[in-house]
């Protein structure tokens, strides 16, 4: 079922998305660089899914719920203090 291979997909990569959030929010610190900053997680996480071997749906179809991951996560990344 092609709904669980895309959580296993997004769950898998959650690790590495909170990483990038974390690098990139420490390379550019501070507010209103958030569209820059998303660029820069997008672009870091699709340079490295374009070379992936084993996936099964391409970035593009996956980039909506990736998204959605990223503004949640920096949400309550927000919320909590952990960027001021």
């Amino acid at each position: 079922m092609k709904f669980l291979q895309i959580v296993r997909i997004l769950l898998e990569m959650l690790p590495i998305v909170i990483q990038t959030i974390k690098a990139v929010e420490e390379a550019l610190p501070g507010q209103g660089k958030g569209e820059a900053k998303l660029a820069l997680v997008r672009s870091a996480l699709e340079a490295a899914y374009a070379i992936a071997d084993d996936v099964e749906f391409s970035f593009e179809n996956l980039w909506p719920q990736i998204k959605f991951i990223i503004d949640k996560t920096v949400g309550i990344f927000n919320s909590t203090g952990e960027f001021k």
